[in-house]
């Protein structure tokens, strides 16, 4: 496993948490509900941690559906 200094906001995080809490995917929808933020800041949110390498995307019925990544990467 490798160790990797990311740094995330509390948006982020939350997202993470949320991911992990409910099986490793949710969709925007979902996420903008549990997580109450505003469409814009969620799509902000999920951008920077498909940068980090922490979430991959993909579209399903007009949904954007962010899922957790299982390449060993851990926020430290």
């Amino acid at each position: 496993m490798e160790d990797v200094d990311v740094r995330i906001d509390h948006v982020q995080r939350a997202l993470l948490r949320y991911l992990a809490d409910v099986g490793g995917s949710a969709t925007d929808f979902e996420l903008r509900t549990r997580v109450h933020h505003p469409p814009s800041r969620i799509r902000q949110a999920i951008d920077g941690l498909v940068i980090e390498g922490l979430v991959n995307t993909t579209s399903r019925e007009g949904y954007l559906v962010a899922s957790l990544t299982r390449d060993g990467r851990r926020i430290t």
